[in-house]
């Protein structure tokens, strides 16, 4: 497949095009890659972006390509694993899962061959951008090469990529999208720095129709501590028990891995799940906020992945893709007051995220669940549930809509109002003003 017009981006410039060609940094000396993330970075937020050559890769895409196609893998430290042999499709691990529709396998071809990884969609203005991991889209920094080793290549993008959302047994029931752009951060091309394992590949429209006006795109939430509770992570696993023909996912409290800022969770997903999304919050069943992308994962011991969440360099490979605006996080903390009868846990929800409404009154009572946008709006019916023996009964809300917004539960004979705060972005486990000023987001849509 051929290559053209590579363009290096800065912070300092978004939009203005700095170079043509792969502007690469001075080989680096050799070392384990752990290394790789004090190497000493040229400039601190900058991207490289490359056309791809879309043409024919649907086609080159046939179901023994797909099949055995190798996963792509990290080892704690970064470096590559070799990979194993896939479970077959008869004895692989049963799974009943089905994919959010904006979450896919991801197809592609490295000077070693054809190989997968996982990817989702993201939101933004020209609505054909997805999220995998750099070491999915990029060979990385300048090696070591040719039959004594004495030559020095640079890295390369990997080509022939093709996304297939909700991928199943070789079916894609909501197309196969191609690559024609991948962009990535010069942290990565240059060091390899695992801090900055993320990539961005614009694919071309099918049929006249955009990728997100499909499948729906994710937003990507940055600045996240390592910390965060109820994380959702997907992928295509391909190696093991696995065998990549169907998506797994894992669901858990991530801490921290080491001391580098890095987040890990408890998961036994494989090769073929690098890329795979890490969901802090879900606007809806198919589209939530992206705060990392798998990274790593143990090779001894218990089993996690790992990765880096997301910074606030995303916004540099978004300005190359053309993001939508950016959602502006309030500062307006003030807590809400609660009533007796009814109580928020918490008060205070970043959009998409879980709030229980609590309230106690007589056993055996019918209660009434409303809510209302503004403080003199009409009020709407959402749910009606009973009280149990000691008269307290909770409701559940995942409140998509940004700005306060009142709840009501009423019986036949009283009533009590609660207010509740909607952040733009989902808010972090730690919540104190300084880290919640921090994060910020982009909007999810779908």
């Amino acid at each position: 497949m051929t290559k053209t017009s590579v363009v290096r981006w800065s912070a300092a410039a978004l939009g203005c095009v700095l170079a043509l060609g792969f502007l690469l940094a001075t080989p680096a000396e050799g070392g384990p890659r752990s290394e790789s993330r004090n190497a000493p970075i040229v400039l601190a937020n900058a991207a490289y972006a490359q056309s791809l050559d879309s043409t024919g890769v649907e086609d080159y895409w046939t179901a023994d390509r797909m099949e055995s196609a190798l996963p792509l893998g990290l080892d704690e430290v970064g470096n590559p694993i070799k990979p194993r042999a896939a479970a077959p499709r008869s004895t692989s691990r049963a799974t009943t899962l089905t994919a959010p529709r904006s979450v896919g396998k991801l197809f592609f071809t490295t000077p070693q061959g054809n190989a997968v990884c996982s990817a989702a969609a993201v939101n933004t203005a020209e609505k054909n951008v997805i999220i995998t991991a750099a070491h999915c889209a990029h060979s990385g920094k300048p090696k070591a090469c040719g039959l004594l080793g004495t030559q020095i290549c640079p890295g390369q993008y990997y080509t022939n990529f093709l996304f297939v959302p909700r991928y199943a047994n070789g079916a894609a029931p909501d197309g196969k999208w191609a690559g024609t752009r991948a962009i990535t951060h010069q942290q990565w091309i240059d060091s390899e720095n695992l801090d900055f394992d993320q990539a961005l590949i614009e694919v071309a429209p099918r049929s006249g129709l955009n990728l997100v006006s499909v499948v729906g795109g994710n937003g990507l939430a940055w600045n996240y501590p390592a910390t965060e509770s109820d994380i959702r992570v997907w992928g295509w696993p391909a190696e093991g028990v696995y065998n990549g023909e169907t998506v797994q996912r894992c669901v858990g409290n991530t801490t921290p891995f080491e001391s580098a800022g890095d987040a890990k969770i408890p998961c036994p997903l494989t090769g073929g799940a690098s890329g795979g999304p890490w969901f802090i919050s879900m606007a809806n069943a198919n589209v939530g906020f992206i705060w990392a992308v798998t990274s790593r994962r143990t090779v001894t011991g218990p089993a996690y992945l790992i990765a880096h969440p997301v910074g606030r360099s995303i916004l540099t490979l978004l300005s190359v893709a053309r993001a939508s605006r950016v959602a502006p996080r309030t500062t307006d903390r003030a807590a809400s007051r609660t009533s007796i009868s009814l109580r928020a846990v918490p008060p205070r929800v970043g959009r998409g995220q879980l709030v229980r409404l609590r309230s106690r009154t007589s056993a055996s009572t019918r209660v009434v669940l409303g809510v209302r946008y503004s403080a003199n709006g009409a009020w709407h019916r959402v749910e009606v549930k009973r009280t149990g023996g000691d008269g307290i009964v909770e409701f559940q809300q995942k409140p998509a809509r940004v700005g306060l917004r009142w709840y009501r539960v009423r019986t036949t004979t009283a009533t009590a109002t609660v207010r509740v705060r909607v952040y733009p972005c989902p808010l972090p486990v730690d919540r104190t003003a300084a880290v919640v000023d921090a994060t910020g987001c982009t909007a999810p849509v779908g």
